[in-house]
């Protein structure tokens, strides 16, 4: 009895690891599928990404009472650094000039002890970061 149960399930286990082998020719038929789209999808997915905050690391080089010197600071960082971004704003009662995008600390460090030759007050600040898919 122990020698026919011990046939029959291993019968089964080979009849297991061999089913996976039939190839059906209708599964490699190549089929063409016609997407339709609602343009409600692309208007959602910009709403979406127009409102999630990524919150990240920049550069502050300028911050004053005053307009004009964070205008000047900001365009003196454009000519010396085209690539990075300025970003000038105002919380009252201080303009301020934050530069550069991060997502860690790290990469906001090198660029900071970079600009420390020309912008000496400069420090690095948590900040809502803009983000390139």
């Amino acid at each position: 009895m122990y020698k026919i149960i011990l046939l029959i399930s291993f019968s089964f286990c080979l009849n297991l690891l061999f089913s996976q082998d039939k190839i059906e020719s209708d599964s490699l038929k190549k089929s063409h599928t016609t997407l339709v789209k609602d343009s409600r999808i692309d208007k959602l997915n910009e709403t979406y990404t127009s409102s999630y905050k990524l919150m990240g690391y920049r550069v502050q080089i300028y911050s004053g009472n005053s307009k004009q010197p964070a205008r000047e600071a900001r365009q003196r960082f454009s000519q010396l650094y085209r690539q990075t971004k300025a970003h000038e704003s105002y919380e009252q009662p201080y303009f301020k000039v934050k530069v550069g995008d991060f997502k860690t600390k790290l990469d906001a460090l090198k660029l900071k002890n970079d600009l420390s030759k020309h912008f000496p007050n400069c420090f690095i600040v948590e900040s809502e970061i803009e983000f390139k898919e």
